[in-house]
């Protein structure tokens, strides 16, 4: 696991970005937090990194937005906050989402943990202050490796581990 405190909007796109030069096809994301930690935020950064042009609108309502990248990988940003376990994760149509050919970024995935496959890259967004955030991020040893120098050499410091955040910080279901 790699924690880094994101100080400000800015960083988060710049974290974004450095996701962005990193993850490819298929991959699939998820990314847990309270509301207001910068989920949309994120994901919104990524796919302008990755060359997504005109309105990139948020999710919640339509559950899913898909777009693609300048070198024509299908990009989808899923927000499963509205979404109930049981029946509505029964119908939902997992499998257009999850291609071969796709990153597949997951808000609130809890709500389909039992029909989503292991994420490649597990993002948890933490309130610090009021503008700040720290992400921890959960991957491959090679993958966090290279996520933590790409925010190093962006201005991102890495931040406390998860035992040093206090207890009201500590996502339910994280440790």
């Amino acid at each position: 696991m790699v924690a880094l405190t994101l100080a400000s909007p800015a960083q988060t796109r710049r974290f974004a970005r450095v996701l962005a030069q990193l993850l490819q096809p298929p991959a699939l994301v998820t990314i847990e937090g309270d509301l207001g930690t910068g989920k949309t935020t994120l994901v919104r950064a990524f796919l302008r990194a990755r060359g997504v042009r005109g309105a990139v609108t948020s999710p919640s309502f339509t559950l899913a937005q898909s777009y693609h990248g300048r070198h024509g990988e299908t990009l989808h940003h899923l927000d499963l906050y509205r979404l109930s376990r049981g029946a509505d994760v029964d119908l939902f149509a997992w499998d257009d989402y999850l291609g071969a050919d796709a990153v597949t970024f997951v808000e609130w995935p809890a709500a389909g943990s039992e029909a989503l496959p292991a994420a490649d890259v597990k993002l948890e967004l933490l309130h610090r202050t009021p503008r700040s955030r720290l992400v921890r991020l959960h991957a491959s040893a090679a993958f966090e490796r290279a996520a933590a120098d790409g925010a190093t050499a962006e201005g991102i410091e890495e931040g406390a581990c998860a035992k040093e955040e206090p207890a009201s910080a500590v996502l339910p279901g994280s440790s």
